[in-house]
């Protein structure tokens, strides 16, 4: 039995019929069972908690995100075509928007899809540490207990997120490179 330390402010949960011995009902995300039940106070005080440890998983990987994403972006409007629409007095405005950022965005895609992978297992750390009741914190409880249905359920899992993160990436590659045909 995994138990959650996860919990809204203590006064508040002790009046909601809904979250029983720290969990929430009918979904277990308190977030959506607070709006599924009208109590915004739930609500808020559910997004709060979770700020801290989405900000520490955004933050992990912003910064490399970022800094590939200028790269390339220097290297795209480095190339000749892109000196030929501005000799050609194309706005600037343009030439970025029209003829730059989408031969840049391939690099960022490909990182975003080792990204998915990276926060999945970040995921797993951020929620221990944070007692944070997700995939992460039932995969670690999982593994501390020896429980060897529910580590193959969330590697499962895990599997098929990235699998699926993958295959939207191949997807948006062709959407935004008419280069690339499958």
């Amino acid at each position: 039995m995994i138990s959650y330390t996860f919990s809204l402010s203590p006064t508040l949960a002790s009046n909601l019929s809904w979250y029983v011995n720290g969990v929430s009902y009918p979904t277990h995300i308190v977030i959506i069972d607070a709006l599924i039940h009208g109590n915004l106070t739930a609500f808020a005080n559910a997004i709060l908690h979770a700020i801290l440890p989405a900000l520490t998983l955004a933050l992990s990987t912003i910064a490399g995100i970022m800094r590939i994403l200028r790269a390339s972006m220097l290297e795209v409007l480095d190339q000749d075509y892109v000196r030929l629409a501005r000799a050609k007095g194309v706005p600037e405005k343009v030439v970025i928007n029209l003829h730059a950022r989408r031969n840049a965005l391939i690099p960022v895609l490909t990182l975003y899809g080792y990204t998915v992978a990276s926060l999945l297992g970040g995921a797993v750390v951020i929620e221990d540490i944070f007692s944070y009741p997700g995939m992460g914190y039932w995969t670690t409880q999982a593994l501390l207990n020896n429980d060897v249905g529910g580590i193959m359920a969330s590697t499962l899992i895990f599997g098929i997120v990235f699998v699926i993160a993958s295959l939207l990436l191949d997807i948006i590659y062709a959407l935004i490179d008419p280069r690339i045909r499958y």
